[in-house]
């Protein structure tokens, strides 16, 4: 009988294992899980910012340039030096 006894208090310390092991691999799973969530989060922001600046480029339009004001050296020495009135 002393065999029995050991045998069936093996077992009793496995399934104790098993249970205090449990938690772990459920949380271990959970952790999978949102792992996988939030690389498919990621993946699709990715993708959608992707696609915005995209749809940004193909819509740009040149503009035009300001004309230009060309003004002489005289014009721009009165400027700088306005002219006393006399």
């Amino acid at each position: 009988m002393p065999n029995d006894m050991v045998i069936t208090g093996m077992t009793r310390g496995l399934a104790k294992a098993r249970a205090a092991r449990w938690p772990l691999t459920l949380l271990l799973r959970a952790g999978w899980i949102l792992g996988k969530l939030t690389l498919a989060g990621l993946l699709l922001t990715y993708m959608a910012g992707w696609v915005h600046d995209l749809q940004r480029m193909t819509h740009l339009e040149a503009q035009p340039t300001p004309p230009f004001k060309i003004i002489s050296k005289q014009q721009a020495w009165q400027r700088i030096y306005k002219q006393l009135p006399r």
